[in-house]
């Protein structure tokens, strides 16, 4: 397992197991699809631009998935403080860990966000390409 370097060049170390990581893969490709699919039927069916904007949940879910598989960190397993094992039980992390992966569950959270509204755009553009 990787750590995850942070903006100060200290590494957070990872609050998700390999298996959490999978399971978010997994999740995060599922949402990828939804979202795929969604924006085609948008942009197949020329619905009115503001139709665009239901793709934001799947993508926004989509990128928080593999975001947290990529930075190995739980936005969720980062506010309660814990770290998640393989069998999904969870144990109090030591609280230095607990806040860097706080931070870094901040940096998904903006970045899913921006990816998401990245995503609305480019399905807006090619609605209008259509």
């Amino acid at each position: 397992m990787s750590a995850t370097v942070m903006r100060d060049g200290s590494l957070c170390p990872p609050n998700i197991s390999e298996a959490g990581v999978r399971r978010r893969m997994r999740f995060g490709a599922i949402s990828t699809v939804l979202t795929v699919v969604l924006a085609g039927c948008v942009i197949l069916t020329r619905a009115r631009w503001f139709w665009s904007a239901a793709v934001f949940v799947p993508a926004y879910v989509a990128a928080i998935g593999f975001l947290q598989a990529g930075r190995r960190t739980c936005v969720a397993r980062a506010a309660e403080g814990t770290f998640e094992h393989e069998d999904f039980s969870k144990t109090p992390a030591a609280e230095d860990n607990a806040a860097r992966s706080r931070e870094v569950a901040t940096t998904i959270m903006r970045d899913s966000l921006l990816i998401s509204v990245g995503v609305v755009a480019l399905t807006i553009v090619l609605r209008a390409l259509r």
